[in-house]
């Protein structure tokens, strides 16, 4: 007869941890899931599975489980780094945030980013010399511009200061003349002057320092031919006629005077305008 001490001891040398009792490839490559007596418990990766050599019949206890869905999110969380790196290179900072962002912790996020750092994949050097290159070479961008772009994705000072060696002298001032000629394509109805002072401003918006702009402005002329700009001057002129309907005599001409003197017109050209619009006018 068994006593009852012995029936203790028999019934604690019989596991009663949880088995795996089926393992199961999930839709997406490389993600299985695993059952418990029978039951779905959790998701693994295939890189875990085999890591661990997980199959039917083995025994999973609660530490151990623990341990799996740990590693599975760290899994989860490097190939979603992976993921958004294949589309383009990232800095630190922006590969951090996405995965914060997809609620990984900042702790996984920290481990993630070594991992990719010793692999090559992850380097903010690399980064803002190919995103330098690009910015200078496609879209034309001033340094400033660049590098306040780069200072908002996390790059340090002094590796952004390394990368713009990427973005020579010459090749700045060569973006600023096509960005200026942009500028006076879109400016025939301006004064020479105003035309200048649009190129300057435009410059300055687009990240380029002084040097350059002035380096830009002694390439391009923005001068125009005198009948051209009478051409603009009337063009401005009448526009601010119309405006001024309401006016009369000596305050309307001293209104469209003073409007196109700010505008850059010469004095001798809008007086000219000013005698044609009263020659004009007593004729009618």
């Amino acid at each position: 007869m068994i006593n009852g001490k012995e029936s203790k001891k028999q019934a604690s040398s019989t596991s009663t941890l949880p088995k795996i009792t089926k393992i199961e490839a999930q839709k997406r490559k490389g993600r299985y899931n695993i059952y418990l007596d029978e039951e779905y418990a959790f998701p693994v990766d295939e890189a875990i599975l085999i890591k661990h050599i997980l199959h039917k019949g083995m025994e999973i206890s609660k530490t151990f489980r623990q341990q799996l869905e740990i590693e599975d999110g760290y899994r989860k969380a490097y190939t979603r780094a992976l993921v958004y790196l294949n589309y383009s290179l990232r800095s630190i900072k922006e590969i951090k945030d996405d995965l914060i962002a997809h609620e990984f912790t900042g702790e996984t996020a920290d481990q993630v980013i070594e991992q990719l750092k010793e692999q090559g994949y992850l380097n903010d050097l690399m980064y803002a010399e190919s995103y330098t290159r690009t910015a200078a070479n496609v879209s034309g961008k001033g340094p400033y511009v660049i590098k306040r772009e780069l200072k908002k994705r996390g790059v340090k000072e002094e590796t952004i200061e390394e990368a713009m060696e990427q973005y020579p002298f010459d090749q700045m001032v060569e973006n600023g003349v096509a960005l200026a000629e942009k500028v006076m394509r879109r400016s025939s109805q301006h004064s020479s002057r105003e035309t200048s002072n649009k190129i300057r401003q435009n410059l300055m918006q687009k990240g380029f320092q002084s040097d350059v702009i002035t380096q830009v402005l002694e390439q391009i002329t923005t001068e125009k031919e005198d009948d051209d700009e009478y051409d603009a001057l009337k063009t401005q002129g009448d526009k601010i006629w119309r405006k001024q309907s309401k006016l009369t005599g000596s305050k309307k001409i001293q209104k469209v005077k003073s409007a196109l003197f700010q505008k850059g017109f010469a004095g001798d050209l809008i007086t000219q305008y000013i005698n044609e619009k009263e020659m004009e006018e007593e004729d009618e």
